[in-house]
């Protein structure tokens, strides 16, 4: 559905449009008030494959009014967004059919639903109450312990039971998927609950026992999880949650070939491998090698078009000439990228502020003492501030940095750094011994697939 702005004046004056004709019975009108000031602007997304797109943007006006006038041809999810989504702070899902009109008074606690046909949305309201229960502990900004979530879960899984019991509409398609709803809501949020990052961790063993009932051989069977706005997500949480959680976890090459195994649908199958792939943030090399095990399971037409623009774009800088920079070393002495011409050369761009760079140092010294003589530089870029010259050479004096060390004239908005769109380190960049551009988001040296890349090439 194309994205659109509508304006309250002229969802009105559609629907006045509309009422002599026999189509208006294929929309639904979903409206209100928001009476939290700051937001101009709402979004309402559906559901394709498993993930929210948007269907719609409508504006605030002053007076808090919105509204969207959506043609329905599936009945479906479809969810409302004014910035709180994503922080997990109030879910407000809707299941649309055609002739609703819905309207939501909505504040920074909770919405009230009404309107002249709302459907089942009382029913769905609840749902998201149950949602809002589980997401309560994995609010951005507000993240609790397990001391908290632990003595919740059981509670909070015998409501959601409960509740899933008490559908029983004369609509079977409904109940079916909003029974769905609810049993991936609260195992989605479980899974997410161990994957935020927290202060108080409990023994890695010690975890709530329907995580293990949870656990099957054939995990994923139903493609209509892939009408929910968090099917992927509920996979991609499930496999990060049993990969972490096992005493053998699978190699980061190995994560996706090996959940596909627990992955019966073939829809469910590429879904899950489209959004992997990105989520992995796979190097070229990388996905080069992992390519002919997952590309026969991208089956649909989404997934051809992505793998097209993914491999253009992992593709788009390779053999290109890389910029010919000159910076001063430690001892003020300008080095320039045209003085290595004939080696292979191996980049680190980072600076003393950042602590995963530093994790990389002990990685990047390792590698440099081992290829030591054979036809390779590394150099070392630091994106540090000009005013923090002295705390870098102090650095670089302290931890006994090898290789090249070199310091950037406008740390990120320096030649090097705006030239390969550089706007987050560390980021490594691999030259081939002409110069040009081997791979401008190399892997880094705490990666054991880059040694055997550096290898085939000094070989070659």
């Amino acid at each position: 559905m194309k994205k659109q702005t509508i304006y309250l004046f002229l969802v009105t004056f559609l629907i006045a449009q509309f009422s002599f004709a026999s189509g208006v019975t294929e929309y639904a009108f979903v409206h209100g008030t928001i009476s939290i000031p700051e937001i101009k602007e709402i979004t309402i997304h559906n559901v394709e494959q498993g993930k929210l797109v948007v269907a719609a943007t409508s504006k605030v006006n002053p007076l808090g009014e919105f509204g969207f006038l959506l043609p329905i041809t599936t009945s479906g999810f479809y969810y409302i967004d004014y910035g709180q989504l994503k922080a997990k702070k109030q879910l407000i899902r809707l299941y649309l059919e055609p002739k609703l009109d819905i309207d939501l008074k909505i504040s920074e606690e909770n919405y009230i639903l009404g309107g002249k046909n709302i459907g089942q949305n009382a029913l769905v309201q609840k749902a998201n109450e149950i949602y809002n229960d589980f997401a309560g502990f994995s609010q951005i900004g507000n993240l609790k312990s397990y001391l908290d979530f632990y003595p919740f879960i059981d509670g909070g899984l015998a409501k959601a039971e409960v509740f899933k019991n008490s559908i029983n509409t004369k609509d079977k398609t409904f109940n079916s998927l909003l029974k769905l709803a609810v049993a991936t809501d609260v195992e989605d949020l479980t899974y997410l609950f161990f994957r935020m990052p927290r202060n108080v961790f409990p023994e890695k063993n010690d975890r709530p026992a329907v995580l293990k009932q949870w656990i099957t051989d054939k995990k994923f069977t139903n493609p209509e999880i892939l009408k929910l706005g968090n099917g992927v997500s509920l996979m991609a949480n499930y496999f990060f949650y049993k990969a972490t959680n096992t005493e053998t976890p699978p190699a980061r090459l190995d994560i996706l070939p090996e959940a596909i195994n627990h992955i019966t649908d073939p829809a469910l199958k590429d879904a899950f491998l489209r959004d992997g792939i990105v989520s992995l943030r796979l190097k070229l090399e990388e996905y080069e090698k992992i390519a002919p095990k997952i590309r026969p399971y991208l089956i649909s037409d989404a997934s051809k078009a992505f793998l097209v623009d993914y491999e253009k774009d992992l593709h788009k800088s390779v053999g290109q000439k890389g910029i010919n920079f000159s910076y001063n070393d430690i001892n003020d002495k300008p080095v320039s990228f045209s003085d290595f011409k004939g080696k292979y050369v191996y980049i680190d761009l980072w600076a003393t502020w950042c602590g995963p760079c530093k994790a990389e140092i002990p990685h990047m010294k390792k590698i440099e003492e081992d290829y030591h003589g054979k036809n390779i530089v590394f150099i070392s870029l630091s994106l540090d501030k000009q005013k923090d010259a002295q705390k870098w050479k102090d650095y670089v004096a302290k931890e006994q940095l090898k290789g090249i060390q070199l310091m950037a004239d406008k740390d990120f908005n320096s030649d090097v750094a705006k030239n390969y769109d550089v706007n987050a380190i560390p980021r490594f960049l691999l030259f081939d011994t002409n110069g040009n551009i081997i791979s401008a988001d190399a892997m880094r040296p705490s990666n054991p697939e880059l040694r055997e890349q550096l290898d085939k090439l000094l070989k070659g």
